[in-house]
């Protein structure tokens, strides 16, 4: 978690940059989650951190960025947009 928050504005900026019209990004930091995600086989697809947020502070925003993990530790440029930038269930485009 610390290495997350240490890289807050960098987490901000992707998800800005996904949508022109995002100008701001909320991090709901209680909502982090370590998963272990699997691919189909027996030695499964790994683990991942899990961040979750709204935009533009409006509530019914949402998105969800992933890093991979690799002997425990996040892989700084495995960064990636998990689902589509939502408001009220719908993509926001």
């Amino acid at each position: 978690m610390a290495y997350l928050k240490e890289h807050q504005k960098e987490i901000e900026d992707f998800v800005k940059s996904k949508n022109s019209k995002i100008e701001s990004v909320q991090i709901a930091w209680d909502e982090t989650k370590w998963e272990k995600v699997g691919n189909g086989t027996p030695q499964g697809g790994g683990e991942i951190v899990n961040v979750y947020g709204s935009f533009n502070h409006i509530e019914s925003s949402s998105w969800n960025v992933t890093f991979d993990i690799e002997n425990g530790k996040i892989i700084p440029n495995s960064m990636a947009l998990a689902n589509y930038l939502r408001v009220g269930g719908r993509i926001f485009d």
